[in-house]
């Protein structure tokens, strides 16, 4: 009876690390590229160190979404940064557009607009959610599809173009 009860508690110890380790194969790590590859999404790693994956979206367009490649801590939370940018414009813009990317800021299940000077004098804006680092696969995934229609919505919106 000691040994059946030996042998139950060894197969459930056995059960527990295969579940633990099928988890730890869904977390996010500070390492993103191994979690893009379980996702099957092709990416480019750019000059800056960040991660880019073009999406093919409605309508013919795509966007490109990027993944910081270094992370951030806030206290003991690792966070990391994924954006799209929508276009940019030449001069500051306008109070009033300011004040609608505020507005859509506010209102956005996550994430928010910037805007951010470009080395040639223009204006980036751009769409960005961060997110910790152990996002699981599922939610990293809708995430960056997220961030990537969100910057194209608006660069549609904007510019009538298709950029990215």
């Amino acid at each position: 009876m000691k040994r059946m009860v030996l042998l139950v508690v060894a197969a459930l110890g056995m059960a527990a690390l295969g579940t633990a380790a099928a988890q730890a194969q869904t977390k996010g790590t500070a390492d993103i590229s191994q979690q893009l590859n379980r996702l099957g999404l092709k990416f480019k790693l750019t000059a800056s160190g960040n991660y880019s994956i073009t999406y093919d979206l409605d309508g013919g367009r795509s966007q490109v979404a990027y993944i910081m490649g270094k992370t951030q801590k806030v206290g003991s939370a690792e966070i990391r940064e994924l954006w799209s940018r929508a276009g940019t414009v030449d001069s500051v813009p306008t109070e009033e557009e300011m004040q609608t990317l505020l507005e859509e800021s506010g209102s956005a299940s996550m994430g928010f607009w910037s805007i951010e000077e470009s080395d040639d004098g223009g204006y980036t804006v751009y769409f960005s959610v961060k997110v910790p680092v152990y996002l699981n696969d599922s939610d990293l995934a809708a995430l960056l599809e997220y961030t990537a229609s969100s910057a194209d919505q608006k660069e549609e919106e904007l510019f009538s173009a298709d950029d990215e």
